[in-house]
């Protein structure tokens, strides 16, 4: 990141406020290529990231067009598969860490997905269990993800509100209602994990801008990126496979992560592998490539009141 883009990040307006740029334009346009094709046939034969994913966690809701995408991708990158099951469960000790550390019981997540299997409650009862109270805003642009998180969210006994919008277009979702009903006198955890890697590094950069613009102090910003810096080769071959699907996939290196966030400082243990970020994680006995991603957390330059 240059020097000016780090001092306009650093330039940020109160909590909830919206700072637009030249590159909006740019982002509202092209916010529909993620909104997924209308027509239902089309839909079903056209593969989805979030559809992906909830393969390789073991989930049925899935169509041959994501399972094929998902086969090639193991191939050619056979830890691709355990990167994900770790990136999930990273997911879950962050929030209780949040919460624990620095009070954070509210939460953005953005890219959220489809619950593992088909129950309603393993998404969400892990966090609740640990953090009593909280609240989480989830936001995907996948039409399936969509229909299926209501059912089960409807079907619980907690509120977690669904905003069912591509956060490429950052300036609608932080519009929500949903999101706008989060309150601005508190921090939020906002949870990026694994879903900045597709998007181009320009629209990551604005995603991340605006949401630090819009934070209130004492906010948090935990992501978790892909890299090709385990295993290069490996990692090239399975953004091959997804983009020549249609679904544009760019591993980071450490740096390029690192820049990603700033200018917040870095929660130690700073930018590392996934299954080494918090301690007592199951899988930190595995080798890095294993994580086959990085984690980080970064923390609003204002602590607020904790």
């Amino acid at each position: 990141m240059t020097a000016t883009e780090h001092a306009r990040a650093s330039q940020v307006p109160g909590p909830f406020q919206l700072v637009r740029t030249a590159e909006h334009v740019t982002s509202a346009r092209s916010s529909d290529l993620h909104r997924g094709p209308e027509d239902a046939r089309s839909w079903v034969s056209t593969p989805s990231s979030a559809r992906i994913t909830h393969y390789f966690l073991g989930g049925r809701h899935n169509y041959p067009a994501d399972r094929q995408v998902a086969k090639r991708v193991a191939a050619a990158a056979p830890w691709f598969e355990a990167a994900v099951l770790i990136n999930r469960i990273h997911g879950h000790l962050t929030v209780a860490a949040l919460a624990k550390e620095y009070g954070i019981t509210q939460f953005l997540d953005l890219g959220s997905g489809l619950l593992p299997t088909g129950t309603c409650d393993e998404l969400h009862e892990p966090v609740c269990a640990s953090v009593p109270g909280a609240t989480f805003v989830h936001v995907d642009a996948d039409t399936m993800m969509a229909r299926h998180t209501r059912t089960c969210l409807a079907a619980g006994s907690r509120s977690h509100p669904f905003v069912h919008a591509d956060f490429r277009n950052i300036f609608s979702v932080l519009r929500a209602p949903a999101v706008q009903s989060l309150d601005p006198g508190r921090p939020v955890g906002v949870l990026a994990h694994g879903d900045l890697a597709w998007r181009s590094l320009a629209e990551a950069r604005f995603i991340l801008n605006q949401v630090r613009a819009w934070a209130p102090p004492g906010s948090a910003i935990s992501m978790t990126h892909v890299t090709a810096d385990f295993r290069t080769h490996e990692a090239a071959a399975a953004a091959r496979h997804l983009s020549d699907a249609g679904l544009p996939f760019h591993p980071r290196t450490r740096t390029e992560i690192a820049e990603l966030l700033a200018p917040w400082s870095l929660r130690e243990p700073g930018v590392v592998p996934i299954s080494r970020y918090h301690q007592g994680n199951p899988h930190a006995h595995l080798p890095d490539h294993a994580s086959g991603a990085y984690a980080a957390i970064a923390l609003h330059p204002d602590p607020g009141r904790r």
